[in-house]
């Protein structure tokens, strides 16, 4: 006779009830790479269909798993959410600390999903990146757009739970 568990945790209590739903695992070949620990691949709340929304129509990919899992322990080096008024800008202050400062790690970002010019376009049409500026501040910028966006949706999700 097999039991089932079914308790299940509350993957949106902090940030670190978040961070807990990730672990890393090796591929063959060596290489790690972050996923969903097998409990929160079990998990019957909507962990999956949020994280994928937070993927922004790509395929499931490293960098997106890696770039949550650091905000995630950006965001548990924070006291309180609730002290913020403005979640703008903590989400921008962690961007600014994990965008890429390496051109070739910007050019690779890029070359993983060619569709992420679409974030350097939204910000060239919101006059955050100047007409002159060179293809490296234009990936900059991108990055950091990116990273801001999944930050803002990974702090209201957790305060909305508060």
């Amino acid at each position: 006779m097999t039991t089932t568990n079914t308790q299940q945790i509350n993957w949106w209590v902090t940030a670190g009830t978040l961070r807990a739903a990730f672990t890393q695992d090796k591929r063959t070949d060596g290489t790690t790479y972050w996923c969903l620990t097998r409990q929160a691949c079990q998990t019957v709340d909507d962990l999956t269909s949020w994280l994928m929304d937070l993927h922004d129509d790509e395929l499931p990919n490293d960098w997106r798993y890696e770039t949550i899992v650091s905000i995630c322990d950006a965001l548990m080096d924070v006291d309180d959410l609730k002290e913020y008024e403005c979640t703008y800008d903590l989400a921008a202050g962690i961007a600014d600390n994990l965008t890429d400062i390496y051109n070739h790690d910007l050019f690779r970002w890029y070359a993983d999903q060619p569709g992420r010019v679409s974030y350097i376009e939204d910000a060239v049409s919101e006059g955050l990146i100047a007409p002159d500026s060179d293809t490296i501040a234009r990936l900059t910028i991108g990055q950091n757009e990116c990273i801001r966006s999944m930050s803002h949706r990974i702090i209201n999700r957790l305060m909305e739970r508060k």
